[in-house]
């Protein structure tokens, strides 16, 4: 007999949630990150950190991407910024502008596990 014939794996552990609490598991397990089996060892064993699964490639290509679109606003604010400089008003709404893009710049950067 071969080594890969002698030791066999273990049969898995297999879960079912209730019926009615069906759903409310999935959106937890994806909400925590984790695959559902490295969910389920967290709340057993109260282990946090496990494996993640991989976020699609689509969704980060997108966030780069939105990056990339704030910081083109943001060039062409500042030179809007410096031709109207004299009005009060208008640096007011600049100045919030501004605020609002780094918002949404640091958001990217949180949903891609950077620091802005």
């Amino acid at each position: 007999m071969s080594d890969k014939t002698k030791h066999k794996r273990e049969a898995p552990i297999s879960y079912r949630p209730p019926q009615a609490l069906r759903e409310e598991f999935y959106v937890r397990a994806d909400k925590s990150g984790l695959s559902v089996s490295g969910f389920i060892t967290a709340c057993v064993f109260g282990q946090g950190e496990g494996r993640s699964r991989r976020k699609p490639s689509i969704e980060r290509r997108e966030l780069v991407q939105l990056l990339a679109t704030c910081a083109a606003i943001r060039d062409q604010l500042s030179r809007l910024e410096d031709m109207a400089q004299d009005s009060a008003d208008v640096q007011v709404a600049f100045e919030d502008m501004h605020r609002q893009l780094g918002e949404m710049r640091a958001a990217c950067f949180k949903a891609l596990g950077r620091t802005p």
